[in-house]
C-alpha cells in the first residue's frame, strides 16, 4: 500500500492527464441510453438477464453484477451508470499498469502516457460502451488482462513460477467477465517474451510458457461456455466456409472499422507505423523475424475463436485484438528499436490523431444512438396505440408474430449503424417484443403462423412505418417489419 501511495504521488500529474483523456473519450457514454439489448433487460428484468443470456454464455461476473443490483433494488438507470463507473475505473487502472510497465523503457513521460492509453483503450473498445448495461464488466475483463500482463512480465523477469500461476488466475477471471478480449492475453504479453530473454533458449521457454497459459485459458473458455449451455459453441466445423467468412469479416472490420475511422484510414495508419518501426530495426534479423511473428499473431489469434461459434460475426467488441494494430508496432519500437526524438514525436502525433478520431466517433455514435432511441420510441408507441384501440373494440392482444417485407432494413435512414451498433430494435422479432413490453408493460407470446398475412408482408416494400404493417386476428397481432 505504501508503494502504491508513493507511486500516485510521484506520477499524480500524469495520472490526472490520463483521467482527463479518458473522460474526454468516454464521458459522453455516462448519460442514460438505450441499445437494442437494453430494452430486453428492462422489459424482462435483471434477474432474468443474469441467467439468460449471461450465465449460459459464461459471463459469470455480469450475472453476479445484475443479481446484486436486483437484490439491492437498484434502478435500471443507476445500473447503467454504475456500469460506466466500473468501466472508467477499469480502463484507468489498466492504463496505469501499462504506464508503469513501460516506464523502464520509455523516458519520455508524455509519449508513454499517450502510448499506454492507446494500448489499453484501442478503437474497438468503443463498442463496449454502445451497450451501457454491461460495458463495465466488459472493461473489467480488460483490467484483468493487464493485471495478467503485470504478473507474466514478473515471471519473465524473475523466473518465479508463482507469478505465472497468478497470471493464469487473472486470465481466467477475465474470460468469465467477457470472452471477446481473450486474444489480448496472448498478443500483449507476446511482445515482452524477447525483452527479458538473455538467449534463444530463454526466449523459447518464455514463448512456450505464454502459449501454455493461453491454451489453458482458451480451453477453459470452451469448457465453461459448453457446460453452461451456450448455444453459440459448435463442434462440427466447416473449415472452408469458416475460413471464407472469417477472412471477409476481418477484411470488412479492418477496412471500415465499423465507422470508428473513415474507410481505410485505420489500415493506412497501421501500415505507416509498421514500416517506420521496420526501418528503425536497422536490419537486425532476429528482431525483424520476431516483429513479423508478432504481427502475424495479431492477424490470426483474434480470429481463431470464430471457428467454434455457430455464426462467425466479426465485430469490434469481440475482436479487440485487431484494435492494437496501430499501437503494436509503436510498442515494439519502444522496446527493441533505437529511440530518437523525431520518431517519438511522430508516433505521439499518430497516437493523438487516433485518439481524436475515437473522440469524434464517440460523440457521433452516442448522438445517433439517442436519435435511434427516439425514432424507436415513436414507432413502438404508435403500435401500442393501435393495440389499445383494437383491444377496446374487440379483444386483448397477448400474442405477436412478425414477418419481413420484401426488403427489410435494419437501421433508420441517416443513422450511423454498423454490425450491432444502432440497429432498429423493431427490425428483430425478439427485440420488437421486448421493446413493446418495455413501453407497454405487457408481455407477448408467440402466435400462430398465418400464410395469407405472411404473403401480404412479403409482397410489399415499405420505406417507413405505416399502420398497414399491422394486422390483427383474434388475440394475435401480426407485424410486417419494413
Amino acid at each position: 500500500m505504501k508503494k502504491i501511495k508513493e507511486n500516485i504521488i510521484k506520477n499524480k500529474t500524469e495520472y490526472l492527464i490520463i483521467i482527463l483523456i479518458l473522460f474526454a473519450l468516454i464521458g459522453i457514454f455516462s448519460i442514460n441510453r438505450y441499445a437494442i439489448d437494453t430494452y430486453y433487460m428492462e422489459a424482462f428484468g435483471m434477474k432474468n438477464n443474469a441467467i439468460n443470456p449471461y450465465f449460459h454464455d459464461g459471463r459469470l461476473f455480469m450475472s453476479a453484477f445484475l443479481l446484486i443490483c436486483d437484490f439491492l433494488k437498484i434502478s435500471f438507470r443507476m445500473e447503467k451508470f454504475l456500469s460506466w463507473i466500473l468501466a472508467f475505473g477499469s480502463l484507468f487502472t489498466s492504463i496505469i499498469i501499462m504506464y508503469n510497465i513501460l516506464n523502464k523503457d520509455i523516458k519520455n513521460k508524455i509519449f508513454n502516457l499517450f502510448l499506454s492509453t492507446a494500448v489499453v483503450f484501442s478503437p474497438f473498445v468503443i463498442e463496449f460502451f454502445m451497450f451501457p448495461e454491461y460495458s463495465g464488466i466488459m472493461c473489467l475483463s480488460i483490467l484483468f488482462i493487464f493485471i495478467n500482463l503485470y504478473f507474466i512480465n514478473k515471471y519473465f523477469e524473475t523466473n518465479k513460477f508463482k507469478y505465472w500461476l497468478i497470471g493464469i488466475g487473472f486470465g481466467l477471471l477475465s474470460i468469465v467477465c467477457y470472452q471477446g478480449a481473450t486474444s489480448l492475453l496472448f498478443i500483449i504479453p507476446l511482445i515482452f517474451t524477447l525483452k527479458d530473454s538473455d538467449n534463444f533458449k530463454k526466449f523459447i521457454k518464455n514463448l512456450a510458457i505464454l502459449c501454455l497459459e493461453f491454451g489453458i485459458v482458451a480451453i477453459s473458455v470452451a469448457l465453461i461456455t459448453k457446460v453452461l449451455g451456450s448455444s453459440r459453441v459448435v463442434t462440427n466445423i466447416n473449415l472452408i466456409d469458416s475460413l471464407k467468412n472469417i477472412f471477409l469479416g476481418v477484411k470488412n472490420l479492418l477496412v471500415t472499422t465499423y465507422g470508428f475511422f473513415p474507410n481505410y484510414v485505420y489500415l493506412i495508419l497501421s501500415l505507416i507505423v509498421f514500416f517506420i518501426t521496420l526501418y528503425k530495426l536497422e536490419k537486425k534479423l532476429s528482431l525483424i523475424l520476431f516483429y513479423i511473428l508478432c504481427l502475424a499473431c495479431i492477424l490470426v489469434v483474434p480470429a481463431l475463436p470464430h471457428f467454434f461459434v455457430s455464426s462467425p460475426w466479426l465485430i469490434p467488441r469481440s475482436n479487440i485484438g485487431y484494435g492494437v494494430l496501430i499501437v503494436f508496432p509503436i510498442l515494439y519500437y519502444c522496446l527493441y528499436a533505437k529511440s530518437s526524438n523525431i520518431f517519438n514525436y511522430l508516433f505521439t502525433g499518430i497516437i493523438v490523431i487516433t485518439l481524436l478520431f475515437m473522440y469524434k466517433s464517440s460523440l457521433n455514435l452516442v448522438h445517433n444512438e439517442i436519435q435511434n432511441e427516439v425514432l424507436n420510441t415513436i414507432e413502438s408507441k404508435k403500435i401500442i396505440a393501435s393495440i389499445d384501440e383494437y383491444q377496446q373494440n374487440k379483444q386483448k392482444i397477448n400474442k405477436i408474430v412478425t414477418y419481413s417485407d420484401l426488403n427489410p432494413t435494419y437501421s433508420y435512414p441517416n443513422i450511423i449503424a454498423e454490425g450491432d451498433i444502432n440497429v432498429r430494435p423493431l427490425a428483430y422479432d425478439w427485440a420488437l417484443k421486448s421493446t413493446l413490453t418495455f413501453n407497454s408493460g405487457t408481455s407477448f407470446n408467440e402466435g400462430k403462423q398465418n400464410k395469407e398475412i405472411k404473403d401480404y408482408c412479403q409482397k410489399n416494400d415499405w420505406d417507413s412505418f405505416s399502420l398497414d404493417q399491422l394486422k390483427y386476428e383474434g388475440d394475435t397481432l401480426y407485424v410486417c417489419i419494413y
